[in-house]
């Protein structure tokens, strides 16, 4: 016999894991936040206040790490009776790989600094324009998972934005990209720059992989 909770258990437990996922969508948010401004920082030869938005991130990473496992212990306590438990899993995989790939950022940027490696002001500043662009798009998903707390039918729509600034993050990236290919830079230089390029283009792709989790969660909503 095929045991279902009854339809007001089934929401509320919905609506428990979605506030989780809300909560951090926005530990997330505030992670590639000190990213942004770790990145401005040093785009601003300000090495100090680069180390400190570094730690700040740090320590959001483990708020992230603590609000996934609270989620996980919660689907584990409902077991195969949600319908959409997938969806939650797949949604919070998705926003911890956003964390994982802006902590990878800072770990290069932080060696950068301490092995006093030199790049050249004009390409930090590119990086800090496409990292604010990232900034934004994820700043966009977080309202989306919001939006889906009180109307499904909005999150979807809100989802559009995300999708067109990933658009404009890909071609800023392409363009910075071909600029520091063609640059006469160290290639150990080249090498971080395009490694964090790639990372940072990789945040971009991970957030539209969210809001597909959340249209797909808007279905059962």
């Amino acid at each position: 016999m095929k045991v279902t909770f009854p339809l007001e258990a089934e929401a509320t437990i919905r609506r428990r894991m979605l506030t989780i996922c809300q909560d951090h969508a926005r530990a997330v948010v505030d992670v590639v936040r000190e990213l942004t401004m770790m990145i401005d920082s040093i785009a601003e030869e300000k090495a100090k206040n680069a180390r400190e938005h570094y730690e700040n991130m740090l320590k959001l990473l483990e708020t992230t790490n603590k609000l996934k496992t609270s989620l996980l212990e919660e689907v584990a306590s409902v077991g195969s009776l949600l319908i959409s438990r997938e969806g939650f899993l797949r949604l919070i995989f998705e926003l911890e790989r956003i964390a994982d790939y802006a902590e990878a950022v800072g770990y290069r940027l932080e060696s950068m600094m301490q092995g006093k490696w030199k790049i050249e002001h004009k390409f930090m500043k590119e990086v800090s324009e496409l990292m604010s662009m990232v900034l934004d798009e994820m700043t966009k998903v977080r309202e989306t998972m919001i939006s889906l707390g009180f109307n499904p039918d909005r999150a979807i729509e809100a989802s559009k934005a995300v999708e067109e600034a990933e658009k404009k993050i890909d071609a800023k990236h392409r363009s910075i990209d071909l600029e520091v290919l063609s640059s006469k830079l160290p290639v150990q230089a080249i090498l971080l720059i395009r490694d964090v390029l790639d990372r940072l283009e990789s945040i971009a792709d991970t957030g539209v992989n969210v809001i597909d989790m959340i249209r797909v969660l808007a279905i059962y909503s």
